[in-house]
């Protein structure tokens, strides 16, 4: 079994002073330093039952998951509302150039990752500076993808043109109807959205280990990065990915009403199309 033990803070418990040999064990640094063993035990203990949870905590996971979170949360925003705008913009494909953006789009999904790292981190580090900033994954992560496109097109597609034609009548522009007719409807295609591309976001580990330093990790590259290279505390590694897997349950948990409706509307529209009765 591996203890993460800041060899600092034990000296400055224990009242030593200057060097300590980190090979000593209990017994020998009891007999050298004058220290009652059960002292020593006592502070270890916490340590021994709860190894994990104190190697984590003490080495960045709040900073991390804090991270992780403001990443996941500005990527899933902004992203459906990139994703909104392109397809208010394609709903219907009423021009010819619509399709040819559209499957431009639909080609990202057939692009491994791997095949574009490399361009993408001369870009992000030495174009637009941003090396080991959470700026530069968010960026990654809105930048036109096939899931959003088609997600948010093809439901913008299905909205009456009876809800548009009156705002065009009254005066309005098309930010009108975009803010007070097209946002409010979009709860649904958010969903799914939300649902698909969340764990997606908060999971990535590739893009946090190219383009980030160890001190501004997300969750899934500081959980990597407790792996040594001669021994592993697995102990932390379970507890880093068991707490890691709490915020995104609870996200579940709360909105999974509004998951529900969306897998339900989109079985109800697939039913109406096919000619079901739906009662």
């Amino acid at each position: 079994t591996v203890y993460n033990v800041d060899a600092r803070a034990f000296r400055r418990e224990m009242g030593i002073s200057g060097y300590m040999n980190p090979q000593l064990n209990l017994e020998q640094i009891a007999e050298r330093y004058e220290i009652e063993p059960e002292r020593i035990r006592d502070y270890l203990r916490p340590y021994v039952q709860y190894n994990g949870i104190y190697t984590i905590l003490n080495n960045g996971f709040v900073r991390s998951l804090v991270a992780t979170i403001v990443v996941t949360a500005t990527s899933v925003l902004v992203g459906a509302l990139l994703g909104i705008m392109t397809g208010s913009a394609l709903a219907g494909f009423r021009r010819g150039w619509h399709m040819f953006v559209y499957n431009s789009y639909l080609l990202n999904m057939i692009i491994p990752p791997m095949m574009v790292i490399l361009p993408q981190y001369l870009i992000m580090t030495r174009y637009l500076g941003l090396e080991n900033s959470l700026l530069s994954l968010i960026l990654l992560h809105i930048k036109g993808g096939a899931l959003s496109t088609m997600v948010f097109t093809s439901y913008i597609a299905t909205v009456p043109k009876e809800l548009r034609e009156p705002v065009y009548m009254d005066g309005g522009k098309h930010y009108h109807y975009f803010l007070y007719i097209l946002l409010p409807l979009m709860g649904t295609p958010f969903a799914v959205f939300a649902s698909i591309t969340m764990p997606w976001f908060w999971n990535d580990l590739l893009h946090a280990l190219v383009f980030l330093r160890p001190e501004n990790y997300t969750l899934p590259a500081f959980i990597a990065s407790i792996g040594g290279t001669f021994t592993t505390n697995y102990e932390a590694i379970f507890s880093g990915v068991l707490f890691s897997l709490v915020p995104i349950l609870l996200v579940y948990l709360v909105f999974q009403k509004l998951f529900i409706r969306s897998a339900m509307a989109g079985a109800i529209a697939g039913a109406r199309a096919n000619g079901a009765p739906v009662i």
